[in-house]
């Protein structure tokens, strides 16, 4: 066949990348409906952020131990049980009583998202051969991509028509078909190395991450500083000691030594600091539309949705492209159309037309898009497949990191415009 794998092989991506689209679908449909879940549930904006903190904290801590759980149990094992908690999780949250029990839900979905969701990307890369990488995994970030582009309108529309609660009862109903059909069609794939488990490692790991990203999470807004501050200091601690950990034990929990590789540790630095921009510009850019334009909620939204959906597929044609010509001369460019696009974001006053905005905002995020495949692809192939669940793990970890960081170093920045130039107006002092 055209991309170098049989129909059984195919079948077997399809019921991964509908887990995979489940899972990124059910976190982008939340943000529309905190509102009313506030006000049906009785709780205030503070509290109802957690949903989506603990969500990313969650998914974060599980992350790590990815590596361990694809050693330990086989591909059907590890995705049928966590999409099965994950559909249970998906039902607690539909006929939640309480925000407690809606929020006891969402762990329990970001628990297993954070489980199978690397594995996936591994099964799926060691699936296709290394000259038709780049093609899966763009076909991997046009579903993230795509969930995005259409969770917040399909979440807008079902709240305001049914209510909140319809949307985790559909995501109930798909997680159940999706887990009938891994149950029939997912065979095991791989033979991955078995790891031990160290309780020390899933301390520090568990720990030394929490405190670094509720301390990043909550560095822009917080009003206790110092205790900000001492929390990220006590994660990078934990963190290093944790990596330090990985690097004496006979077998890791997660092969840390893998970025020893060149090629994987260029192109894991570089899509590190990548997300940090492109999740940064996703959370300040709806700020500024909103803030200093004046624009509606939903306007941010129709701004944002040209460079989702653009992008998406610009992460396909990436992969395509890098499987043809390699990694330099589509990352190059990328970069290139990147960089002009944030140039145009940093020269957008109070007085920027919505068209330009929409314009300056895609082609960033079509370059930074065009950027990440190829790095991703051309760092993983530079590995053995028996070290690949660990690079996924790894990265992942990375990518949750640079996340935070990123939108804490913008948000922090914009915070700062009245001391950098304090005769501006004070719209235009907001988001320089």
């Amino acid at each position: 066949m055209a991309l170098g794998v049989g129909r059984k092989e195919l079948v077997m991506v399809g019921v991964l990348l509908a887990g995979t689209l489940l899972a990124v679908l059910n976190l982008t449909m939340l943000s529309p409906a905190l509102p009313a879940i506030m006000a049906d549930l009785g709780v205030d904006a503070t509290t109802a952020q957690w949903l989506t903190s603990v969500y990313a904290l969650v998914e974060a801590v599980v992350i790590p131990l990815s590596a361990y759980l694809v050693g330990r149990f086989t591909t059907r094992q590890l995705f049928v049980t966590s999409l099965s908690v994950f559909t249970v999780g998906s039902l607690f949250a539909a006929i939640a009583p309480s925000f407690w029990v809606l929020l006891l839900g969402r762990i329990m979905q970001a628990a297993c998202t954070g489980a199978v969701m690397p594995m996936v990307f591994t099964v799926i890369l060691l699936v296709f051969p290394r000259e038709k990488r780049g093609t899966a995994m763009g076909v991997i970030g046009l579903i993230i991509g795509f969930a995005p582009a259409v969770g917040p309108s399909l979440s807008g529309l079902l709240v305001d028509s049914v209510g909140w609660r319809a949307l985790f009862a559909i995501v109930t109903t798909l997680g159940v078909v999706v887990v009938v059909l891994a149950s029939f069609l997912l065979r095991n794939y791989g033979n991955f190395a078995r790891t031990s488990f160290d309780k020390l490692s899933v301390v520090l790991s568990t720990v030394g991450l929490v405190c670094l990203l509720y301390g990043l999470s909550t560095f822009a807004s917080t009003t206790n500083m110092p205790l900000t501050l001492g929390l990220i200091a006590v994660g990078i601690v934990l963190v290093a000691l944790y990596v330090r950990r990985q690097l004496k034990l006979p077998e890791p929990m997660l092969n840390v030594r893998i970025l020893k590789t060149c090629p994987y540790a260029t192109a894991a630095c570089v899509v590190v600091i990548v997300q940090a921009a492109l999740l940064g510009t996703e959370v300040i850019t709806p700020l500024y539309i909103q803030g200093t334009l004046g624009f509606t909620a939903t306007m941010s939204g129709l701004a944002m949705l040209p460079g989702a959906v653009i992008g998406a597929f610009t992460g396909l044609v990436s992969g395509r492209l890098f499987d043809r010509f390699g990694v330099r001369k589509v990352a190059v460019p990328g970069i290139l159309v990147a960089v002009l696009g944030a140039s145009g974001l940093a020269r957008l006053g109070i007085d920027a037309s919505f068209i330009t905005v929409v314009l300056t905002y895609t082609t960033l995020v079509i370059g930074l898009q065009f950027t990440m495949t190829p790095l991703n692809t051309w760092g993983v192939n530079s590995l053995d497949n028996r070290v690949i669940q660990h690079a996924q793990g790894l990265s992942n970890t990375m990518n949750q990191v640079a996340g935070s960081f990123g939108t804490a170093v913008l948000v922090s920045v914009s915070a700062l415009a009245p001391l950098v130039a304090p005769d501006a107006p004070a719209a235009e002092q907001a988001y320089l």
